[in-house]
């Protein structure tokens, strides 16, 4: 059998900002919110792509395309 890679979708930037003098807490509070969406967003297509594997590995590596 040989390896063919899938790909692998790209990842969301994940920043963990400080908060800067003067800035205001609703400001840093959405930033560090949509951080926590992208870092959770790459995790879920992390974790889709390791039970995939998983599926093939469980398969014995049998694919749609083989």
């Amino acid at each position: 059998m040989a390896y063919q890679p899938t790909g692998m979708q790209a990842l969301f930037p994940v920043l963990l900002p400080r908060m800067a003098a003067g800035e205001r807490r609703d400001v840093y509070d959405s930033a560090v919110a949509q951080n926590e969406n992208n870092l959770n967003q790459n995790f879920e297509l992390l974790y889709g792509k390791l039970l995939a594997l998983e599926a093939a590995i469980a398969s014995g590596g049998k694919g749609e395309n083989e």
